[in-house]
């Protein structure tokens, strides 16, 4: 019955080891907030170019600044285009 036991402390240990990466996705999913996408070429600064498209909507094109990364969400009517922060 010894035997047992610390092999059951590593199986319990092995399951929140693994039940952990989710939660910090799930987290830093939620500390990213998305911002409005700017569909005019700004004039000042460092900005990216962003692309895609939708089934209904066709080719889609909007700016974010630099260091964000670009969102598509083709699920809503009208589209969402929004620019992630780092």
């Amino acid at each position: 019955m010894r035997v047992l036991a610390p092999s059951f402390v590593l199986v319990v240990a092995a399951g929140a080891a693994v039940a952990l990466p989710a939660a910090e996705t799930a987290r830093s999913s939620e500390a990213r907030p998305l911002a409005d996408a700017v569909f005019v070429r700004p004039l000042y600064g460092a900005y990216r170019h962003c692309g895609g498209s939708c089934l209904k909507s066709g080719a889609l094109s909007w700016f974010c600044f630099a260091k964000q990364s670009c969102h598509l969400s083709c699920a809503t009517a009208p589209p969402l285009m929004k620019c992630a922060a780092p």
